[in-house]
């Protein structure tokens, strides 16, 4: 099963990637648990889209009065939830302030998940 990995940091967008994150995804990209993953730019350059009333209404970010913010996504291949939370607690982004969400991803052949 396929899972969605949010990095959530605090807003440091001039950080350079360091030698733990490219360790971990050396790791995950070798046994083949990464599908695939990247860093985000920083929210000042996220854009909002909405439609209403058939306009399409585009707001600049941030959007939000927090400090957090998505840092990067990775999406891993894991045969279960535990195996997913196994990998995101060696994630580099889910220490010294971070947070990694795990999103499991919905079945595409309209099965329910288990």
């Amino acid at each position: 099963m396929r899972y969605l990995m949010l990095v959530i940091e605090p807003d440091v967008p001039d950080r350079e990637p360091d030698a733990d994150i490219e360790d971990w995804v050396r790791r995950h990209d070798a046994d083949g648990s990464r599908v695939l993953g990247e860093r985000l730019r920083p929210a000042a350059d996220v854009r909002r889209v909405r439609v209403s009333d058939g306009r399409t209404l585009v707001t600049d970010g941030p959007f939000t009065e927090t400090k957090d913010v998505i840092g990067g996504f990775d999406i891993v291949e894991a045969p279960d939830l535990e195996a997913a939370l196994a990998i995101a607690a060696e994630h580099p982004g889910s220490r010294g302030g971070g947070t990694v969400e795990v999103h499991p991803f919905w079945p595409t052949d309209g099965s329910a998940p288990a």
